[in-house]
């Protein structure tokens, strides 16, 4: 009883320990490639380096500022890999630039670009993760309980005569 009393007051006095994950969103904004980084706890990730890739071929890089925005001219149509490193942390995204002009016959996708859908992209994307949250506290919950029946069981076998 006495560590489960322990437990519960170590519980309650320790601050949340969130993992920093890095997230990258590259988006086309008009005629440029606009990149955000930031952390799961919405902390901007200023001077992270971006790099742009097709295949193995840098298409550009550089640093966010102080917002954790970095933008470029947008690359022509095809598959990138946007990745962005900062403070050890590391994330990419792959972005595919559509070919303006479709071919005849080709189904045109419309893609909403509106800021409305990039914040409720982000917010997605930096909610908290309870199911997580609750998974790493029953494990930790479920470790502390066997190891208590089992310094049970062992202690009521000590205790018994030969």
């Amino acid at each position: 009883m006495r560590h489960l009393f322990i437990l519960f007051v170590l519980a309650s006095v320790t601050t949340p320990a969130f993992a920093h994950k890095l997230i990258v969103d590259p988006r086309i904004k008009g005629d440029r490639l606009q990149v955000e980084a930031f952390y799961e706890d919405d902390t901007p990730a200023q001077q992270a380096k971006i790099t742009v890739l097709n295949g193995d071929t840098v298409v550009a890089e550089g640093r966010t500022d102080e917002k954790g925005v970095w933008s470029c001219p947008k690359p022509i149509a095809g598959s990138y890999l946007v990745k962005a490193e900062s403070l050890g942390h590391a994330a990419k995204e792959t972005l595919v630039i559509a070919d303006p002009k479709p071919k005849v016959g080709t189904p045109i996708m419309v893609v909403d670009d509106s800021d409305s859908q990039a914040d409720e992209d982000r917010a997605a994307k930096i909610r908290t993760p309870w199911n997580r949250i609750g998974l790493g506290l029953g494990v930790i919950i479920g470790v502390t309980l066997i190891s208590l029946l089992f310094r049970r069981t062992r202690s009521m076998n000590s205790q018994e005569p030969e």
